[in-house]
């Protein structure tokens, strides 16, 4: 047998459980909110920026075809800034206790579509470690690079500087998140135990299972209760019966 719902019914059924659905979606947001800020470590980050010329002379004006050469060589460069000549360089002179694995997992390299120019960022529990990192990076890639490939020059355009905002986590974001899903829960178990219970509370019920109506009773509050003619006439009774045996 297939129970069809309709939309009026379903906003009857979230209307009757808003309590819980408050309550579940209140949770979620308590729970994302204690778990952003008592158990989720802050990352920061920060971001030198070089650019590389690979020119035969430096003296000569750069050419179209000079750039393309550079550009071309940009994924080189990245993968060169991860390897260890250049992460083992960063450890030494920055006095780091991370290994060269731990270091590169924390290192990424920004590039822009057909430009000279790309970054490097560091990412760390510190925002003025993440700095150090990315500063020592660029200045160890200026000083190696000469030694790996024949490059003319390179400039660090910028400086890493300590950013006290941190990336991550996002806190809107996992707040919102946390009220979205405990809504949904709540929402779940809202119908959920709607559908679980079995009580006959209209003449639907009863069709669906192909019964017949053959009346109902309705409710009524103390009040109408103590209005009826049946409860008049039973007090009347009583009072009678007390007058007798007095």
């Amino acid at each position: 047998m297939e129970e069809e719902i309709s939309l009026g019914e379903i906003f009857a059924i979230l209307k009757q459980r808003i309590g819980s659905i408050i309550t579940w979606s209140l949770t979620g947001l308590l729970l994302a909110a204690l778990y952003t800020f008592f158990f989720v470590t802050p990352s920061y980050q920060s971001t030198s920026k070089i650019v590389v010329n690979q020119t035969q002379n430096a003296e000569q004006a750069i050419t179209n075809t000079d750039i393309q050469t550079n550009l071309s060589l940009i994924n080189t460069y990245q993968g060169i800034i991860k390897e260890p000549i250049i992460l083992e360089d960063v450890i030494t002179n920055t006095g780091s206790k991370l290994t060269i694995g731990e270091l590169r997992n924390k290192l990424t390299v920004q590039t822009e579509d057909s430009s000279l120019v790309f970054g490097i960022t560091v990412a760390d529990e510190n925002p003025f470690t993440a700095a150090e990192l990315a500063n020592a990076t660029a200045s160890s890639f200026e000083q190696k690079i000469g030694e790996i490939l024949d490059v003319n020059s390179v400039t660090i355009l910028s400086q890493a500087v300590a950013n006290p905002d941190p990336v991550s986590p996002n806190t809107p974001m996992n707040l919102v998140l946390g009220l979205l899903v405990g809504m949904m829960i709540g929402v779940g178990l809202a119908f959920l135990a709607e559908f679980m219970d079995k009580t006959v509370k209209d003449e639907k019920f009863l069709e669906q299972l192909g019964w017949s109506n053959l009346g109902s009773v309705l409710q009524m509050t103390e009040e109408e209760l103590s209005s009826t003619r049946f409860v008049q006439v039973t007090s009347e009774v009583k009072s009678r019966k007390a007058k007798r045996r007095v």
